[in-house]
Formats: structure tokens, C-alpha cells, sequence
């Protein structure tokens, strides 16, 4: 395949991920937030979602989310790695420790959930549509 060709494919696929940037977000990562299935992400259904995720990272059940259990939880640290080796925070994690001491609570995960609702709300209806969810999602 020539160069020119390669180039041409390249641009049309740029294309059609800029045109639709939905795509570029699991479609069913949407709708397993879209509970009552009308088509679109409301605040209640976010702050649902978050809460179910804190119960996921929350490995001890201890109502605080250290970073260890969000790495083993997001399976961040490589089968191969030692235990409890280092592993980079993420800026998702730091997102969601809004105090920076390295422990989540639900409070904070539920106020980045919030915070990314907000950006992804483009046109301030209160709710998100499948066209405004894009990566990192919520």
C-alpha cells in the first residue's frame, strides 16, 4: 500500500472519530449508567453509578477507598509485578481524592461525578446524551 493510500485511509478514519465522538466511548459502559433506559444520563443516575463504583473499589468494605484497593480493583498492577509494587496514581484517582491525602470516600467519588456530569452536559439540559458521552465518561 502505498503511502498516499495509507494517508487517505488515516484521514477518513480521523474523520469519522472527530465527527462522531461517541464512538470513541464504550457504548455499554452508557447504557449500564442509563438505568431507567431512556437515552440519557441524568444526575441521580450518575451519582447511582458513583456510588456503585465506590462499592466496587472499596475492597474491605470500610467506607474509604485507599489506593491500593483502587489499584487492585482496576487490576492496575501487572500479574507479573510483586505485590504491593509501586504503581503510578493515575489522574483519575487523583481526580477523585479531592483533599490529596490518597483516600477516597464517597463523598469525593460522588463529587467527581459530579464535576464530570457538568463538562459533559454540554448544552446545560441536565442531563448527558449518548453524543455527549465521551471518554473518560463519568
Amino acid at each position: 500500500m502505498n503511502r498516499l493510500s495509507l494517508a487517505m485511509i488515516l484521514a477518513s478514519a480521523l474523520t469519522v472519530a472527530a465527527a462522531h465522538p461517541a464512538l470513541s466511548y464504550e457504548e455499554s459502559r452508557f447504557l449500564g449508567i442509563d438505568r431507567n433506559a431512556d437515552g440519557s444520563i441524568s444526575i441521580v443516575e450518575t451519582e447511582a453509578y458513583r456510588e456503585r463504583l465506590f462499592k466496587e473499589y472499596d475492597l474491605n468494605s470500610d467506607g474509604k477507598v485507599e489506593y491500593e484497593e483502587y489499584v487492585q480493583a482496576e487490576g492496575l498492577r501487572s500479574v507479573t509485578a510483586p505485590a504491593h509494587s509501586e504503581v503510578p496514581v493515575p489522574d483519575e484517582y487523583r481526580e477523585m481524592d479531592a483533599n490529596g491525602d490518597t483516600i477516597v470516600t464517597l463523598d469525593e467519588i460522588k463529587a467527581a461525578g459530579v464535576s464530570r456530569f457538568n463538562k459533559l452536559d454540554k448544552n446545560a439540559d441536565g442531563k448527558i446524551t449518548k453524543e455527549e458521552f465521551v471518554s473518560p465518561g463519568l
